[in-house]
């Protein structure tokens, strides 16, 4: 796949020799050093754990580098971005999403029209941004894999679903913050998408205690992320960054994060008044209208994904089949 950016954006790579952390601009990689932008090696965390004075860093970083001191950016393995240490994630929190699920959702006796149903929709989401709170579960940074890597679907699910979603990169800790003090905390943005088994998500025999969450979404590859941790002094309105997945090139989600039920800085405040964010923790907010119960279409050996939004960059992920 062929990637650039736009301005500059953080990034991990392996040129062969092993990992390393990268500053890309344009369609080139400056590999950052050690004992350079932090005291000792110039990995993730220490990146972003000094991040309010590495930001300004690399946009000084960035008008300097030349085609002596990079390398192509298409030479390089991308990796994940992102190691976070957590990893927190919305759920059910696009209108166009709640409006699916409650529609599809209807009981066998329900005689309402569509159109009724979408207006008692719209209520229930009105009353839901107005007094609710967004519900946000944990999953295992494990899960996290590359833009380029393989999807294994898990031989016990045969319902595997996806879900591009927009992820915020934390920059500072974080702790009982408020809405209004929520995006001093961002770091930036990267793409997502949430790889979920439906049919492990709610067994029977664990109803009265909701739903699996380990097993349904936390599986190795589950998360492809990435290719770059886009700054967000490098984004404009992340509102209105477009968000789609296709699925085999045909488009199955597209929306943008204008839509959710609550916003970036709502999600923040949210989960900080519960938990520690701490830097490069990764937060996703929720996936559009689209997935595969909608479509009645699971994914399968052999399909590809291609997720991605705008001015963050896209991912291309093959579902490859379980071994053993």
């Amino acid at each position: 796949m062929n990637r650039r950016v736009d301005g500059h954006a953080l990034g991990r790579f392996d040129d062969g020799a092993g990992p390393f952390t990268g500053l890309v601009v344009g369609d080139r990689v400056l590999r950052l050093q050690d004992d350079g932008l932090v005291k000792g090696p110039a990995g993730y965390l220490a990146l972003l754990e000094e991040w309010p004075t590495v930001a300004p860093r690399l946009r000084e970083l960035a008008q300097e580098v030349t085609p002596a001191d990079s390398v192509p950016l298409a030479d390089l393995r991308v990796l994940a971005p992102v190691e976070p240490r957590q990893v927190f994630q919305a759920g059910a929190n696009y209108r166009s999403h709640v409006a699916q699920i409650i529609v599809s959702g209807r009981a066998p006796d329900d005689d309402r029209s569509e159109d009724e149903l979408r207006r008692h929709a719209e209520a229930v989401m009105d009353e839901t941004a107005r007094s609710g709170s967004p519900f946000v579960f944990v999953s295992l940074p494990t899960a996290i894999c590359g833009p380029d890597d393989d999807v294994v679907l898990p031989r016990d699910a045969v319902q595997v679903d996806w879900e591009a979603e927009l992820g915020v990169v934390i920059g500072r800790r974080a702790h009982k913050v408020t809405r209004a003090q929520a995006m001093d905390h961002v770091a930036g943005f990267t793409v997502c998408n949430d790889i979920s088994a439906r049919d492990l998500q709610f067994p029977p025999q664990h109803k009265a205690l909701g739903g699996d969450w380990l097993r349904a979404k936390s599986r190795p590859t589950f998360l492809p992320t990435g290719p770059f941790l886009v700054p967000a002094d490098q984004v404009g309105d992340h509102r209105q960054l477009r968000i789609t997945l296709d699925l085999g090139g045909e488009r199955r989600q597209d929306d943008v994060p204008a839509n959710m039920l609550f916003d970036v800085p709502a999600l923040i405040a949210s989960v900080s008044a519960a938990a520690v964010l701490l830097p490069g923790d990764l937060l996703l907010t929720g996936s559009p209208a689209g997935n595969g119960g909608h479509w009645k279409r699971w994914l399968q050996p052999g399909d590809v994904m291609d997720t991605a939004i705008e001015g963050l960059g896209a991912q291309r992920n093959r579902c490859v089949a379980e071994e053993g």
